[in-house]
C-alpha cells in the first residue's frame, strides 16, 4: 500500500541536489582519511591559485550547466567527471595537478545538480553522459583539432564507462576509476537495504518515477553492457580493498577496444590517488603514453 510513497522518497533521497559543502571536511590527525583530506584541501588551494575561468553549456534539456577551465597552453585537454553529490573542483584538484605537469589543460565541470549547475535531480549516469558530450564539442571549441582523455571517478567513472559508446571527435581515452556500475543496481541495493517487505514493488515505483523525471528506462544504463559498444581504450582502476577485479575483467572482455586494470593496493573507493600515488600516476602516464603522440 505505502511502496508508491516510499519509493518517492527514497527517489527524492537519492537523487536531489546535494549540498556539495558538506564533502571532504577537515577531520582530526587520528583519522584515517586526515593525509588524503589534508592533500584534498591543500591541492584546490595550489590549483585555484592558476589562471582559470567558468565556462558554460545547455543541456539537451535546457539546464545551464558551469565548469571551471585551466588552460595550460596545449592542445592536450583531460575532462573530469566528478563523483556522486561530489564538490567537484576539491575531488579533482590533485589528479588535475598531476595532469597540468604533464602538460595538459584540464576542465572541471559541475554535474547536472551540482553547484554550480542548473537541475533538481542527479540522474546517476542516465542523463550525465549526454552532457559531458557537450563538454567535449566545448573543450573542442576552445582547442580545435586537440587531444582529450576523459577521467572519471566513482559515479563519474560510471558515466566515462557510458560516454564510451559515442562518437566523441578528438577523445583518445577514458580512465575509469572505482566506477559505479549502473542505476538498476543502485536503487535495488538502496531498497533491499532499507525495507524488509515490498523492495521489488518499491524499486519498480522507483523506475516508473525515473522515467517520468528522465524520460528514460532507468534499467537501460548498464555500463558493462553499455561498454561493448565502447569506441576506446579504457584504463580501469580502483582499489584492492574494494574487490572490483571480477568486474573489471567483465568490463575488459566487453570493450572491443584495449583495456588496462591497476588495482591499488591497500586503497578503498576514492584514495588511490593519494595513497599510491606513485603507481597509480605512473600507470596513467603509461596507458596516456600509447594514445598521446
Amino acid at each position: 500500500m505505502f511502496e508508491k510513497l516510499k519509493a518517492d522518497i527514497m527517489f527524492h533521497q537519492l537523487f536531489k541536489r546535494p549540498n556539495i559543502n558538506k564533502a571532504y571536511k577537515m577531520v582530526p590527525p587520528t583519522d584515517s582519511w586526515y593525509d588524503t583530506i589534508t592533500t584534498v584541501h591543500n591541492s584546490l588551494a595550489e590549483i585555484q591559485k592558476l589562471p582559470h575561468e567558468v565556462v558554460e553549456i545547455v543541456s539537451h534539456d535546457g539546464l545551464k550547466m558551469k565548469a571551471i577551465y585551466y588552460p595550460n597552453n596545449s592542445d592536450k585537454t583531460m575532462i573530469w567527471v566528478h563523483g556522486y553529490t561530489s564538490h567537484a573542483e576539491r575531488e579533482s584538484a590533485f589528479p588535475s595537478l598531476f595532469y597540468r605537469s604533464l602538460g595538459f589543460n584540464v576542465l572541471i565541470p559541475y554535474l547536472r545538480a551540482h553547484s554550480l549547475s542548473q537541475g533538481k535531480y542527479i540522474s546517476f549516469g542516465a542523463l550525465e553522459p549526454q552532457d559531458m558530450q557537450r563538454w567535449v564539442d566545448k573543450i573542442n571549441q576552445i582547442a580545435p583539432n586537440g587531444k582529450i582523455v576523459i577521467h572519471g571517478l566513482s559515479m563519474g567513472g560510471g558515466i566515462a564507462l557510458n560516454m564510451s559508446q559515442f562518437d566523441m571527435p578528438n577523445v583518445k581515452c577514458i580512465v575509469s576509476d572505482a566506477p559505479s556500475r549502473s542505476v538498476e543496481g543502485l536503487l535495488t541495493f538502496v531498497a533491499n537495504s532499507t525495507f524488509k517487505k515490498g523492495a521489488e514493488k518499491v524499486v519498480h515505483y522507483c523506475f516508473e518515477r525515473f522515467k517520468k523525471e528522465f524520460g528514460c528506462d532507468a534499467r537501460d544504463f548498464d555500463s558493462a553492457v553499455i561498454v561493448e559498444k565502447s569506441k576506446y581504450p579504457i584504463l580501469l582502476s580502483a582499489g584492492s580493498n574494494e574487490q572490483l577485479e571480477d568486474y573489471f575483467e567483465i568490463l575488459k572482455d566487453a570493450n572491443p577496444m584495449p583495456t588496462d586494470i591497476v588495482i591499488l593496493p591497500g586503497c578503498n573507493h576514492g584514495n588511490g590517488m593519494y595513497k599510491q600515488t606513485e603507481m597509480y600516476q605512473g600507470a596513467i602516464k603509461g596507458f596516456l603514453e600509447k594514445y598521446f603522440d
